[in-house]
């Protein structure tokens, strides 16, 4: 299952203070308890009055997605009462770089923003976009106005400051429909426009 750019590097993270603090102190199967403290001491996890829960539902959402690997020291079983517990074992540097190729391996396209979080960065700069200027609709003929009933900013001026948020959306999103749903005009005014934008450089 692909996962966002940010939880990747999160977990990657966390896989290289849990290595660091197993070197140093040669522990060997200690609980998520046990490296809770140095994990919110790093501001790495979420810190909790329950000594861990947070992580340990962070632990718990990566192995559901088949992702626990990319914490290699990690191995969770359920006790008898069936709640995970979670034992972390020092692993051989080599083991790291195979398991991270394999994790590249499996999932080449790791976004660096998934389309639920588009969705909900469209959803936060509707405000933004909304003092962007805007024409007198009245003088519009009338083949613009039914195209404004689909794509609200169809056929307004293009600013600097729209141009802005053109690039930075695209750059972000990876994704040309989405910014022309960012930007509420039409999409293929809008592919176009990322050309001549980028290509002006």
């Amino acid at each position: 299952m692909i996962i966002s750019h940010e939880e990747f590097q999160k977990a990657r993270r966390i896989s290289r203070a849990i290595q660091e603090y197993l070197d140093q102190t040669g522990l060997h199967g200690i609980r998520s308890t046990d490296v809770y403290p140095l994990l919110a001491r790093k501001g790495l996890i979420q810190k909790d009055r329950h000594n861990g829960v947070h992580f340990r539902n962070y632990l718990k959402r990566l192995h559901k997605r088949g992702m626990l690997n990319l914490i290699p020291q990690c191995q969770g079983s359920k006790n008898k009462s069936k709640f995970y517990e979670w034992r972390f074992y020092s692993v051989p540097d080599n083991k790291i770089k195979s398991n991270n190729k394999s994790i590249n391996a499996n999932n080449p396209i790791v976004p660096e923003i998934t389309q639920s979080e588009i969705d909900e960065l469209i959803l936060k700069s509707k405000s933004h976009i909304d003092k962007l200027p805007k024409i007198d609709a009245s003088i519009l003929p009338p083949q613009a106005i039914e195209t404004r009933k689909t794509y609200p900013r169809a056929y307004e001026k293009w600013t600097e400051r729209e141009f802005d948020i053109l690039i930075r959306a695209f750059i972000k999103f990876k994704n040309s429909d989405k910014v022309a749903e960012l930007l509420r005009r039409q999409p293929s005014v809008v592919k176009k426009t990322i050309k001549l934008r980028l290509r002006q450089g």
